[in-house]
């Protein structure tokens, strides 16, 4: 049975502050969702989701078939449903698609697992099948598929080309929202506390959470916008976790360590019972061991600022993004 193989790699990213934008979805015309999304600020992180997809010919049975973290059963419900929109526009033949994932990040805690795992999904599918197929339209079905599943608004057009720090401007899908960054001093690093996992369907899904969403995240996005550099990004979302109320005792116990032991901001990942700090390099150490000693105990990670974009990789050229905790 012969096989065609491509690998992908999509970064994970952290949202601190946001304002949903699904007026067209909310009038249930899901044909174009060119122009939902969300804007808002946050991080690109170094890791994220790297995917290997190969075709099987044979008979053309069109079955896919989904590992991740080396789990057959795991759901994966927004990568397939982008796998399963690119399959149908394209109309691609084949016997069996087996899409194998490597998640760095913990998965619902507000790292953008589902969109980079979607969005690595379909670029390495849309190679391994041979269509002939836009970069653009292929992060569409990732950006549709993410919102559809109710598992994230805009992390896919983030992706879509950009690295670092910043805050979307313009809502939208691939190509039509607007990123804008800001500068990111040398020495800088994400240190992250993860204690259990927040079904964003519940946000979106709640009249009252979302209206304090937007109410805020408006604030925060014209405070950034007024003066656009990584002191405005960070203070707007650690004013827009406060507000928006959905700390718990555990989460702002984190944030004040964080604080405490030398980070130059700390607030709640959005959405994930998480927590995410700006530590520059000498203060690393400090910060991981305040929050280690938290009663919570939650898995600690380091990351370094994201600099790659996400694309279309060589199998050989693949380097798994496995986690590395300090606590578990």
């Amino acid at each position: 049975m012969q096989s065609r193989s491509f690998g992908a790699f999509a970064p994970a990213t952290i949202s601190n502050f946001f304002s949903i934008r699904d007026a067209p979805l909310l009038s249930k015309d899901y044909s174009d969702l060119s122009h939902v999304g969300a804007t808002g600020g946050g991080y690109i992180l170094s890791r994220g989701v790297t995917t290997q997809a190969t075709r099987f010919n044979g008979s053309n049975a069109g079955e896919i078939r989904i590992i991740v973290n080396g789990d057959p059963n795991y759901p994966a419900r927004t990568t397939r449903t982008a796998l399963q929109m690119l399959v149908r526009v394209t109309k691609a033949r084949f016997g069996t698609l087996l899409v194998e994932q490597q998640v760095g990040v913990p998965i619902g805690y507000g790292f953008g697992a589902s969109a980079a795992s979607a969005f690595s999904g379909v670029l390495a599918a849309s190679a391994a099948l041979g269509v002939d197929l836009t970069r653009k339209k292929v992060a569409y079905f990732a950006h549709a598929a993410d919102i559809l599943s109710q598992t994230g608004l805009g992390t896919v057009s983030v992706l879509y080309r950009g690295t670092g720090m910043g805050a979307i401007t313009k809502a939208g899908g691939p190509g039509v929202a607007r990123f804008l960054n800001v500068e990111v001093p040398k020495g800088l690093k994400i240190v992250t506390a993860s204690l259990a996992p927040y079904h964003k369907s519940t946000a979106l899904s709640s009249r009252r959470i979302r209206d304090k969403i937007n109410r805020f995240g408006d604030e925060a996005l014209e405070r950034f916008e007024a003066d656009p550099k990584l002191e405005t990004l960070a203070e707007a979302g650690e004013s827009f976790a406060d507000e928006v109320g959905l700390k718990t005792k555990q989460v702002s116990r984190l944030i004040e360590a964080a604080k405490a032991s030398g980070a130059l901001y700390a607030s709640q990942n959005m959405i994930g019972y998480a927590v995410h700090a700006l530590v520059m390099e000498p203060e690393v150490e400090s910060v991981v061991r305040a929050l280690s000693s938290v009663e919570s105990m939650p898995q600690i990670e380091v990351y370094e600022v994201g600099s790659e974009v996400a694309g279309v990789k060589p199998v050989e050229e693949l380097v798994y993004p496995v986690p590395k905790s300090f606590v578990r």
